[in-house]
């Protein structure tokens, strides 16, 4: 795994970052009730702009926040990989090891802590439905949740917790709590999911952020598995297979 020293933050900059996240967070709370798959799944256009206008706003608030703090999305993994090839190995591997890790999550730990899969109700509608899946598994799969959300998850999230976490460690140990605690934010979003759905997700989040690390941190590899899982996902949904989107 690479993982490259982070910088010893000032406690200025930690502060920063935690306003920040704590704006984000109420930003993402705010946009997501009112535009959960279970109200715009069947709506019109107009609930449709939303959602992708929600995650563009999003974004945009993070570009303006890092701007701020004085750094680029390239900062954050933005960037063209050293190793195009690299990129499709974490992909591969990664697709494999969510795949993995759903399953046992979903067979061994959810029933012994007493907790359903991820309902996934919601996503009902998309069977069969070619319109409504070709929205989800195109402009959504691959542009709001694998563009999007790996910009604001695991790009700015990250750099911002573990910026309010200090900075460098030996052996990058803030790099990796920050992967950590970054998806378990990013399973509270899926909160709609149910608390099973939850846990699963936050999974999903933290292996995208350490294949975010083994690439060296840069996010190119995320976005193409994500919109991988998601595609797929959304292919279960309109054929009637199992699958759901993360």
């Amino acid at each position: 795994m690479t993982v490259s020293a982070f910088p010893a933050a000032p406690t200025g900059q930690r502060r920063k970052a935690l306003l920040q996240l704590a704006i984000l967070s109420l930003l993402v709370v705010a946009l997501s009730v009112p535009l959960s798959p279970s109200e715009v799944i069947g709506a019109g256009p107009g609930m449709k702009l939303a959602l992708i206008g929600r995650m563009a706003l999003l974004a945009a608030v993070a570009t303006w926040m890092l701007r701020s703090a004085g750094k680029r999305w390239s900062d954050v993994g933005l960037r063209a990989p050293r190793r195009w090839w690299i990129v499709g190995v974490a992909v591969v591997a990664g697709y494999l090891v969510l795949g993995g890790a759903a399953a046992l999550l979903q067979i061994l730990v959810l029933p012994r802590l007493g907790l359903a899969g991820p309902d996934l109700a919601a996503f009902a509608g998309l069977r069969g439905d070619l319109p409504e899946y070709l929205f989800w598994a195109l402009p959504v799969a691959f542009g709001s949740a694998a563009f999007g959300e790996e910009l604001v998850a695991r790009g700015f999230l990250t750099d911002r917790i573990a910026t309010l976490m200090g900075g460098a460690a030996p052996g990058g140990g803030v790099l990796f709590a920050a992967v950590l605690l970054q998806g378990v934010l990013f399973g509270a979003c899926h909160a709609y999911q149910g608390l099973g759905g939850a846990l699963v997700t936050a999974v999903v989040g933290m292996v995208l952020g350490l294949v975010w690390l083994w690439t060296g941190r840069n996010l190119w590899a995320c976005i193409f598995l994500h919109g991988l899982v998601d595609f797929v996902s959304m292919t279960a949904f309109y054929t009637g297979a199992v699958g759901g989107p993360a």
